[in-house]
């Protein structure tokens, strides 16, 4: 058995892979966790930076 399972699961996951829109939902959910830590980061050496946004 060449590969193994490893190998198994990236041929079953291929077409997955492939779909664009999948691709984009997986994109868009990284901007979305890089926003989120930007924003932790920035919380932590910015004081008041909550009042300050939403209010």
């Amino acid at each position: 058995m060449a590969g193994g399972p490893l190998l198994q699961l990236w041929e079953n996951l291929l077409p997955f892979a492939k779909d664009l829109r999948i691709r984009f939902a997986i994109a868009m959910l990284g901007n979305v966790l890089a926003i989120l830590f930007i924003f932790t980061l920035c919380k932590m050496f910015i004081p008041g930076l909550e009042e300050q946004l939403f209010s």
